[in-house]
């Protein structure tokens, strides 16, 4: 769902204000939710990575989408993507999600995720 978010999020973004103001957006929701995550996952979550957070995915899933340009196809093929790699979890991600218990953790899979999409939308275009 997290991911499903960005796309509507980076479209408000791109088209009403700038791709600056969201990159600036999605830096500003990164660091917030380390500060949220360290403090939640400790006080009311059993998991490390509760399916209940999706803000790792909303983050993961923003950094392709700084490629796209507003362009339909690329949205759709960062989402696709993203949720293969993100399922997928190829290294480094893999580790992160298995060994680091701790909002790092919980973001840097997803992370790994986006950065690896991102890398294959810029080698489309």
């Amino acid at each position: 769902m997290g991911s499903l978010v960005a796309i509507f999020f980076y479209y408000i973004f791109y088209n009403y204000l700038s791709l600056l103001s969201f990159i600036f957006f999605i830096i500003f929701i990164f660091f917030y939710s380390i500060f949220f995550l360290n403090k939640s996952l400790k006080q009311s979550f059993s998991s490390s990575d509760p399916k209940e957070i999706v803000i790792d995915e909303f983050i993961g899933q923003s950094i392709p989408l700084i490629l796209c340009e507003n362009n339909f196809f690329l949205i759709i093929l960062s989402f696709l993507l993203f949720r293969l790699f993100d399922i997928t979890k190829p290294w480094p991600a893999s580790y992160f999600d298995l060994k680091v218990k701790s909002a790092n953790g919980v973001l840097m899979d997803d992370i790994i995720a986006g950065l690896y999409t991102f890398f294959l939308i810029y080698l489309w275009v």
